[in-house]
Order: structure tokens, then sequence, then C-alpha cells
């Protein structure tokens, strides 16, 4: 995700691996967290089906100097579809995973992260695993 939303095509600022708590006005920013997991035996000889959920979090700056709230969401939007087109293109069986998609419908939330005012968007991902 990285490789796609910074240093291709330069979209956002940063990407987290983690969930910050204030992201010093940077903008915009994607912040990937841990949102639970989920494992349950799918076999007789003892391969497990291991999930593990996932959240990416988009924050876009409402609105600064010479940055409007149409500029906002129109950057949201295209790094929410970013992040769609790297799911999709990473999803199925891998060295990594047996499946990498989305985990429901994503919600948009209007925050405030020290003192600066985000527009955020969270996407639920579920990564499935399979161990022996």
């Amino acid at each position: 995700m990285t490789t796609q939303l910074i240093t291709t095509d330069a979209i956002v600022q940063a990407v987290y691996n983690y969930r910050k708590g204030d992201l010093l006005g940077q903008s915009p920013v994607v912040c990937v967290s841990s949102a639970g997991s989920s494992r349950d035996s799918i076999s007789f000889d003892g391969v497990l089906e291991n999930i593990a959920f996932l959240t990416v979090h988009v924050f876009v700056v409402y609105a600064a100097d010479g940055w409007t709230e149409a500029n906002a969401e129109d950057r949201l939007d295209l790094i929410e579809r970013t992040i769609a087109d790297v799911i999709r293109a990473n999803g199925g069986e891998t060295s990594y995973w047996l499946d990498l998609g989305f985990n429901g419908d994503s919600v948009r939330n209007d925050i405030n992260l020290g003192g600066v005012e985000y527009i955020q968007e969270a996407i639920p991902i579920a990564a499935q695993l399979a161990y022996g």
C-alpha cells in the first residue's frame, strides 16, 4: 500500500502500520491497524482457518490555507479508490495469505486530532491465513 500511495502516486503524505493518536497536522495520512482475529477449525487434519481483521484509516484535513472542503472530498475519494485497487490486485492466494479482501462497508467520520479537523474513513479488511 505504501508503494502505491506514496512512492508511485504521491497521493498521501504518510502511511503508518499502526494507529496514531496525533497526526501533527500531516495530511493526507493512512494508518493500518489491527481490528481483531478469528480462528476456526476447518478440517479433520487440524488445519485452522485464521483471519486477521485490519482497519485502514484514511485521514484528510478538512480545510486549510489553499485547501478547500472540495479538495478534501476529492482526495478522500482518490485514496479510497487507490486502496481498493491495491486490495483487488493483491487478493487471492499469495505467499502471505489465502485471501485478502474487504470486510464490510467503510465508514466516514469527521474527527478532531491534535486540534486539527479531519475527514476520516475507516475501511475494514480481512486477510485469511491458513496454518496446519
